[in-house]
């Protein structure tokens, strides 16, 4: 009388169909080149910010983040106009709402990461506050940030800024005393600014 044999366990059947699915994808897989496996998968790109790739020649998909100065609210860099010389963004600190300009034609760089230039902040009321600002790019995070914002004035005309022996020279025109703000500015001032060992800028009397 022959033996009957006994039917394979369904519990065993799963361990080998799993491992002869891993075979055929192994080979399926050696015998295609990477780049054709490449390009069966959509690729993703980053893209990167145009404002500054454009003003510091930075490859970065993070934008300019502006810390707005005595306030706690940031703004992004978002708009370059190339043809006034000045990058724009805007920011809201709830109740307050406001416009940043940086003028690019004035940006000096003081270091591989560090660069200096005017910025102006304005909000919902009348004044537009001028302050000196350095800007550094942090390469850890890839991002440009501010560093410091010392200010200059109230509805002031910039007129030059010039880096020599590490002393910042501000020219620019302010309102002389008794003269309406809504006024062109017409009384001329000159600020100067050292850039000490470690990056801060101190104003010299």
């Amino acid at each position: 009388m022959k033996k009957r044999l006994l039917p394979v366990p369904l519990i065993l059947l799963i361990p080998i169909l799993l491992l002869i699915i891993v075979v055929v994808a192994g080979l399926y897989r050696f015998s295609m080149s990477d780049q054709e496996i490449l390009d069966k998968f959509p690729r993703t790109q980053q893209n990167q910010d145009e404002v500054l790739k454009s003003v510091f020649g930075i490859s970065t998909p993070n934008p300019w983040t502006i810390e707005v100065p005595n306030s706690h609210a940031y703004s992004f860099i978002e708009t370059n106009d190339a043809a006034s010389e000045v990058v724009t963004g805007r920011y809201d600190a709830g109740s307050e709402r406001g416009n940043i300009t940086i003028f690019t034609k004035w940006m000096l760089p003081v270091n591989s990461t560090d660069y200096v230039s005017v910025m102006s902040v304005s909000n919902q009321g009348s004044g537009v506050f001028y302050y000196l600002t350095r800007f550094h790019y942090d390469e850890a995070l890839k991002r440009m940030i501010t560093r410091e914002s010392h200010l200059l004035g109230d509805r002031i005309k910039v007129e030059a800024i010039s880096l020599t022996d590490n002393v910042l020279d501000v020219s620019f025109y302010a309102h002389s005393e008794g003269q309406a703000m809504a006024d062109v500015p017409t009384s001329k001032s000159t600020l100067k600014f050292e850039l000490a060992n470690s990056g801060v800028l101190r104003l010299l009397e």
